[in-house]
């Protein structure tokens, strides 16, 4: 799940957020505090969910919606495609304003103080309460992401998480154990020089380590880094005001990055690049980070056995660092009626069920929200065939749960992203020192925020 992190909702959906033109107009976001329909209100008999899934996804989706329909005759869901997750929260707001909004809309991650400051959203919290409804065997992880002031505000959906592939063959080429992975900023770059290789002509045939230029992946080395992308508690205990990010360790990462593409043993295949993914499986580059969605197309498409690692940290491996989930939630829209909320609710706990989540991850390869979906015949079979996504399991599970870990939360979230590609592009190109790109970014993505929160007080 990452493609997501590249499409910029700009400025304009900013500005529609921010006032009359977006849902709710401006002012101080969803009332957390808010009360589900009765418990007697009976659900209504058809409900539409917006989702931004493709490919397989988009069938795992139907299968998911099917297989409810079948399983009782109260509630139809009906899933609507609606393109890429930009183009959702685009239709989105554009249905809010004419009251043709769905039940249930699957949103970004980075989308959540968006859907906040709409005003537009029940939070799932609402229904949690009400019905006392259990969350204690949900991954925390993925829990507290999506959690703002310590409430829920949507339900997890699809989850995934950023680690370390690398090649197993190359590994033993060069004398390396093919069953230990680096875990630090030094080990990469150590095994990233054995791991680079050149042909007779003195041409680079072969890099130790090829991660694309993403914006999520510096803010996961942020709190792999245990420090905060954003003031506030990274925006989760109040709004953000200012991204604070151009410290020690957002300079520390750079450098790293940087030295490493300067003797020739890293690769840079550009910003956001899906030429690192095909990289990897042609073998061009020995190691490189990305998404666990991404496990099944390296497992089944490259040309050697792959290796999985945690997600590379500082060398000190600071106790408070720790990963951030990816992905999307669902939400409960406000406009719609009790009895469609309602019925929302019963299809969000069927999707949350140990065996439609063990199901979700088969089909997918999105990690189940529960613990115990692990236990179901689907999750079991998936594991014994792609072992290597334990690694992701572990990786969340060991990461200690405070404001660094659980990601933050901003209202220009898609420019912050884009700004911070831009930011390291110029680093790694030489266009600029890194303490010089850190501020010039964050002077810039700060002044976006000090627009978005006037807009939205």
């Amino acid at each position: 799940m990452r493609k997501f992190a590249a499409l910029a909702l700009g400025l304009s959906m900013v500005a529609a957020a921010c006032g009359g033109g977006g849902p709710g107009g401006g002012g101080g976001g969803t009332d957390l505090s808010a009360q589900a329909p009765g418990k007697d209100v009976k659900p209504a008999a058809k409900i539409v969910w917006w989702h931004a899934m493709t490919g397989l996804n988009s069938d795992a989706v139907n299968k998911m919606v099917a297989a409810y329909n079948k399983s009782q005759n109260n509630i139809t869901v009906e899933a609507v495609f609606q393109g890429t997750y930009d183009d959702l929260l685009s239709k989105l707001n554009t249905a809010l304003a004419s009251n043709a909004a769905p039940a249930i809309a699957q949103v970004f991650d980075i989308g959540q103080r968006y859907m906040y400051d709409s005003k537009e959203v029940l939070p799932m919290q609402a229904f949690i309460d009400r019905d006392k409804f259990d969350t204690s065997d949900f991954e925390p992880a993925v829990l507290n992401y999506y959690k703002y002031q310590d409430k829920l505000q949507s339900m997890p959906f699809n989850a995934s998480s950023s680690i370390l592939y690398y090649n197993k063959d190359a590994f033993k080429e060069v004398g390396l154990d093919p069953e230990k992975p680096p875990t630090t900023f030094s080990e990469v770059t150590e095994y990233a020089k054995k791991l680079t290789k050149k042909d007779a002509s003195g041409q680079t045939v072969r890099y130790g380590f090829g991660p694309s230029i993403y914006g999520w992946f510096f803010e996961q080395w942020m709190a792999v880094s245990g420090q905060l992308y954003a003031d506030n508690g990274n925006g989760r205990d109040d709004r953000a005001t200012k991204v604070v990010y151009n410290n020690a360790a957002g300079k520390a990462i750079l450098d790293w990055w940087k030295a490493g593409l300067d003797g020739g043993y890293f690769n840079n295949p550009g910003i956001d690049n899906p030429g690192s993914q095909n990289a990897f499986n042609a073998g061009k580059n020995a190691m490189y980070v990305e998404s666990t969605a991404q496990m099944r197309n390296h497992i089944n498409n490259a040309k050697f056995p792959v290796g999985t690692g945690f997600f590379p940290r500082p060398d000190n491996k600071p106790k408070d660092g720790g990963n951030i989930i990816g992905g999307a939630s669902l939400y409960i829209m406000k406009s719609r009626p009790p009895a469609e909320q309602q019925a929302a609710w019963e299809f969000v706990k069927y999707a949350m069920s140990p065996l439609t989540q063990a199901q979700w991850q088969a089909d997918t390869g999105y990690y189940p929200i529960r613990k115990s979906a692990y236990n179901e015949a689907p999750s079991k079979e998936w594991a014994t065939k792609y072992p290597q996504f334990l690694t992701a399991v572990n990786q969340i599970r060991e990461a200690p749960q405070n404001r660094m870990t659980n990601g933050a939360v901003l209202g220009v979230f898609s420019q912050a992203r884009a700004r911070t590609q831009k930011m390291i592009e110029s680093v790694l190109l030489g266009q600029a020192t890194s303490q010089q790109a850190l501020d010039a970014a964050v002077a810039e993505v700060n002044d976006a925020i000090d627009k978005y929160n006037k807009a939205n007080k």
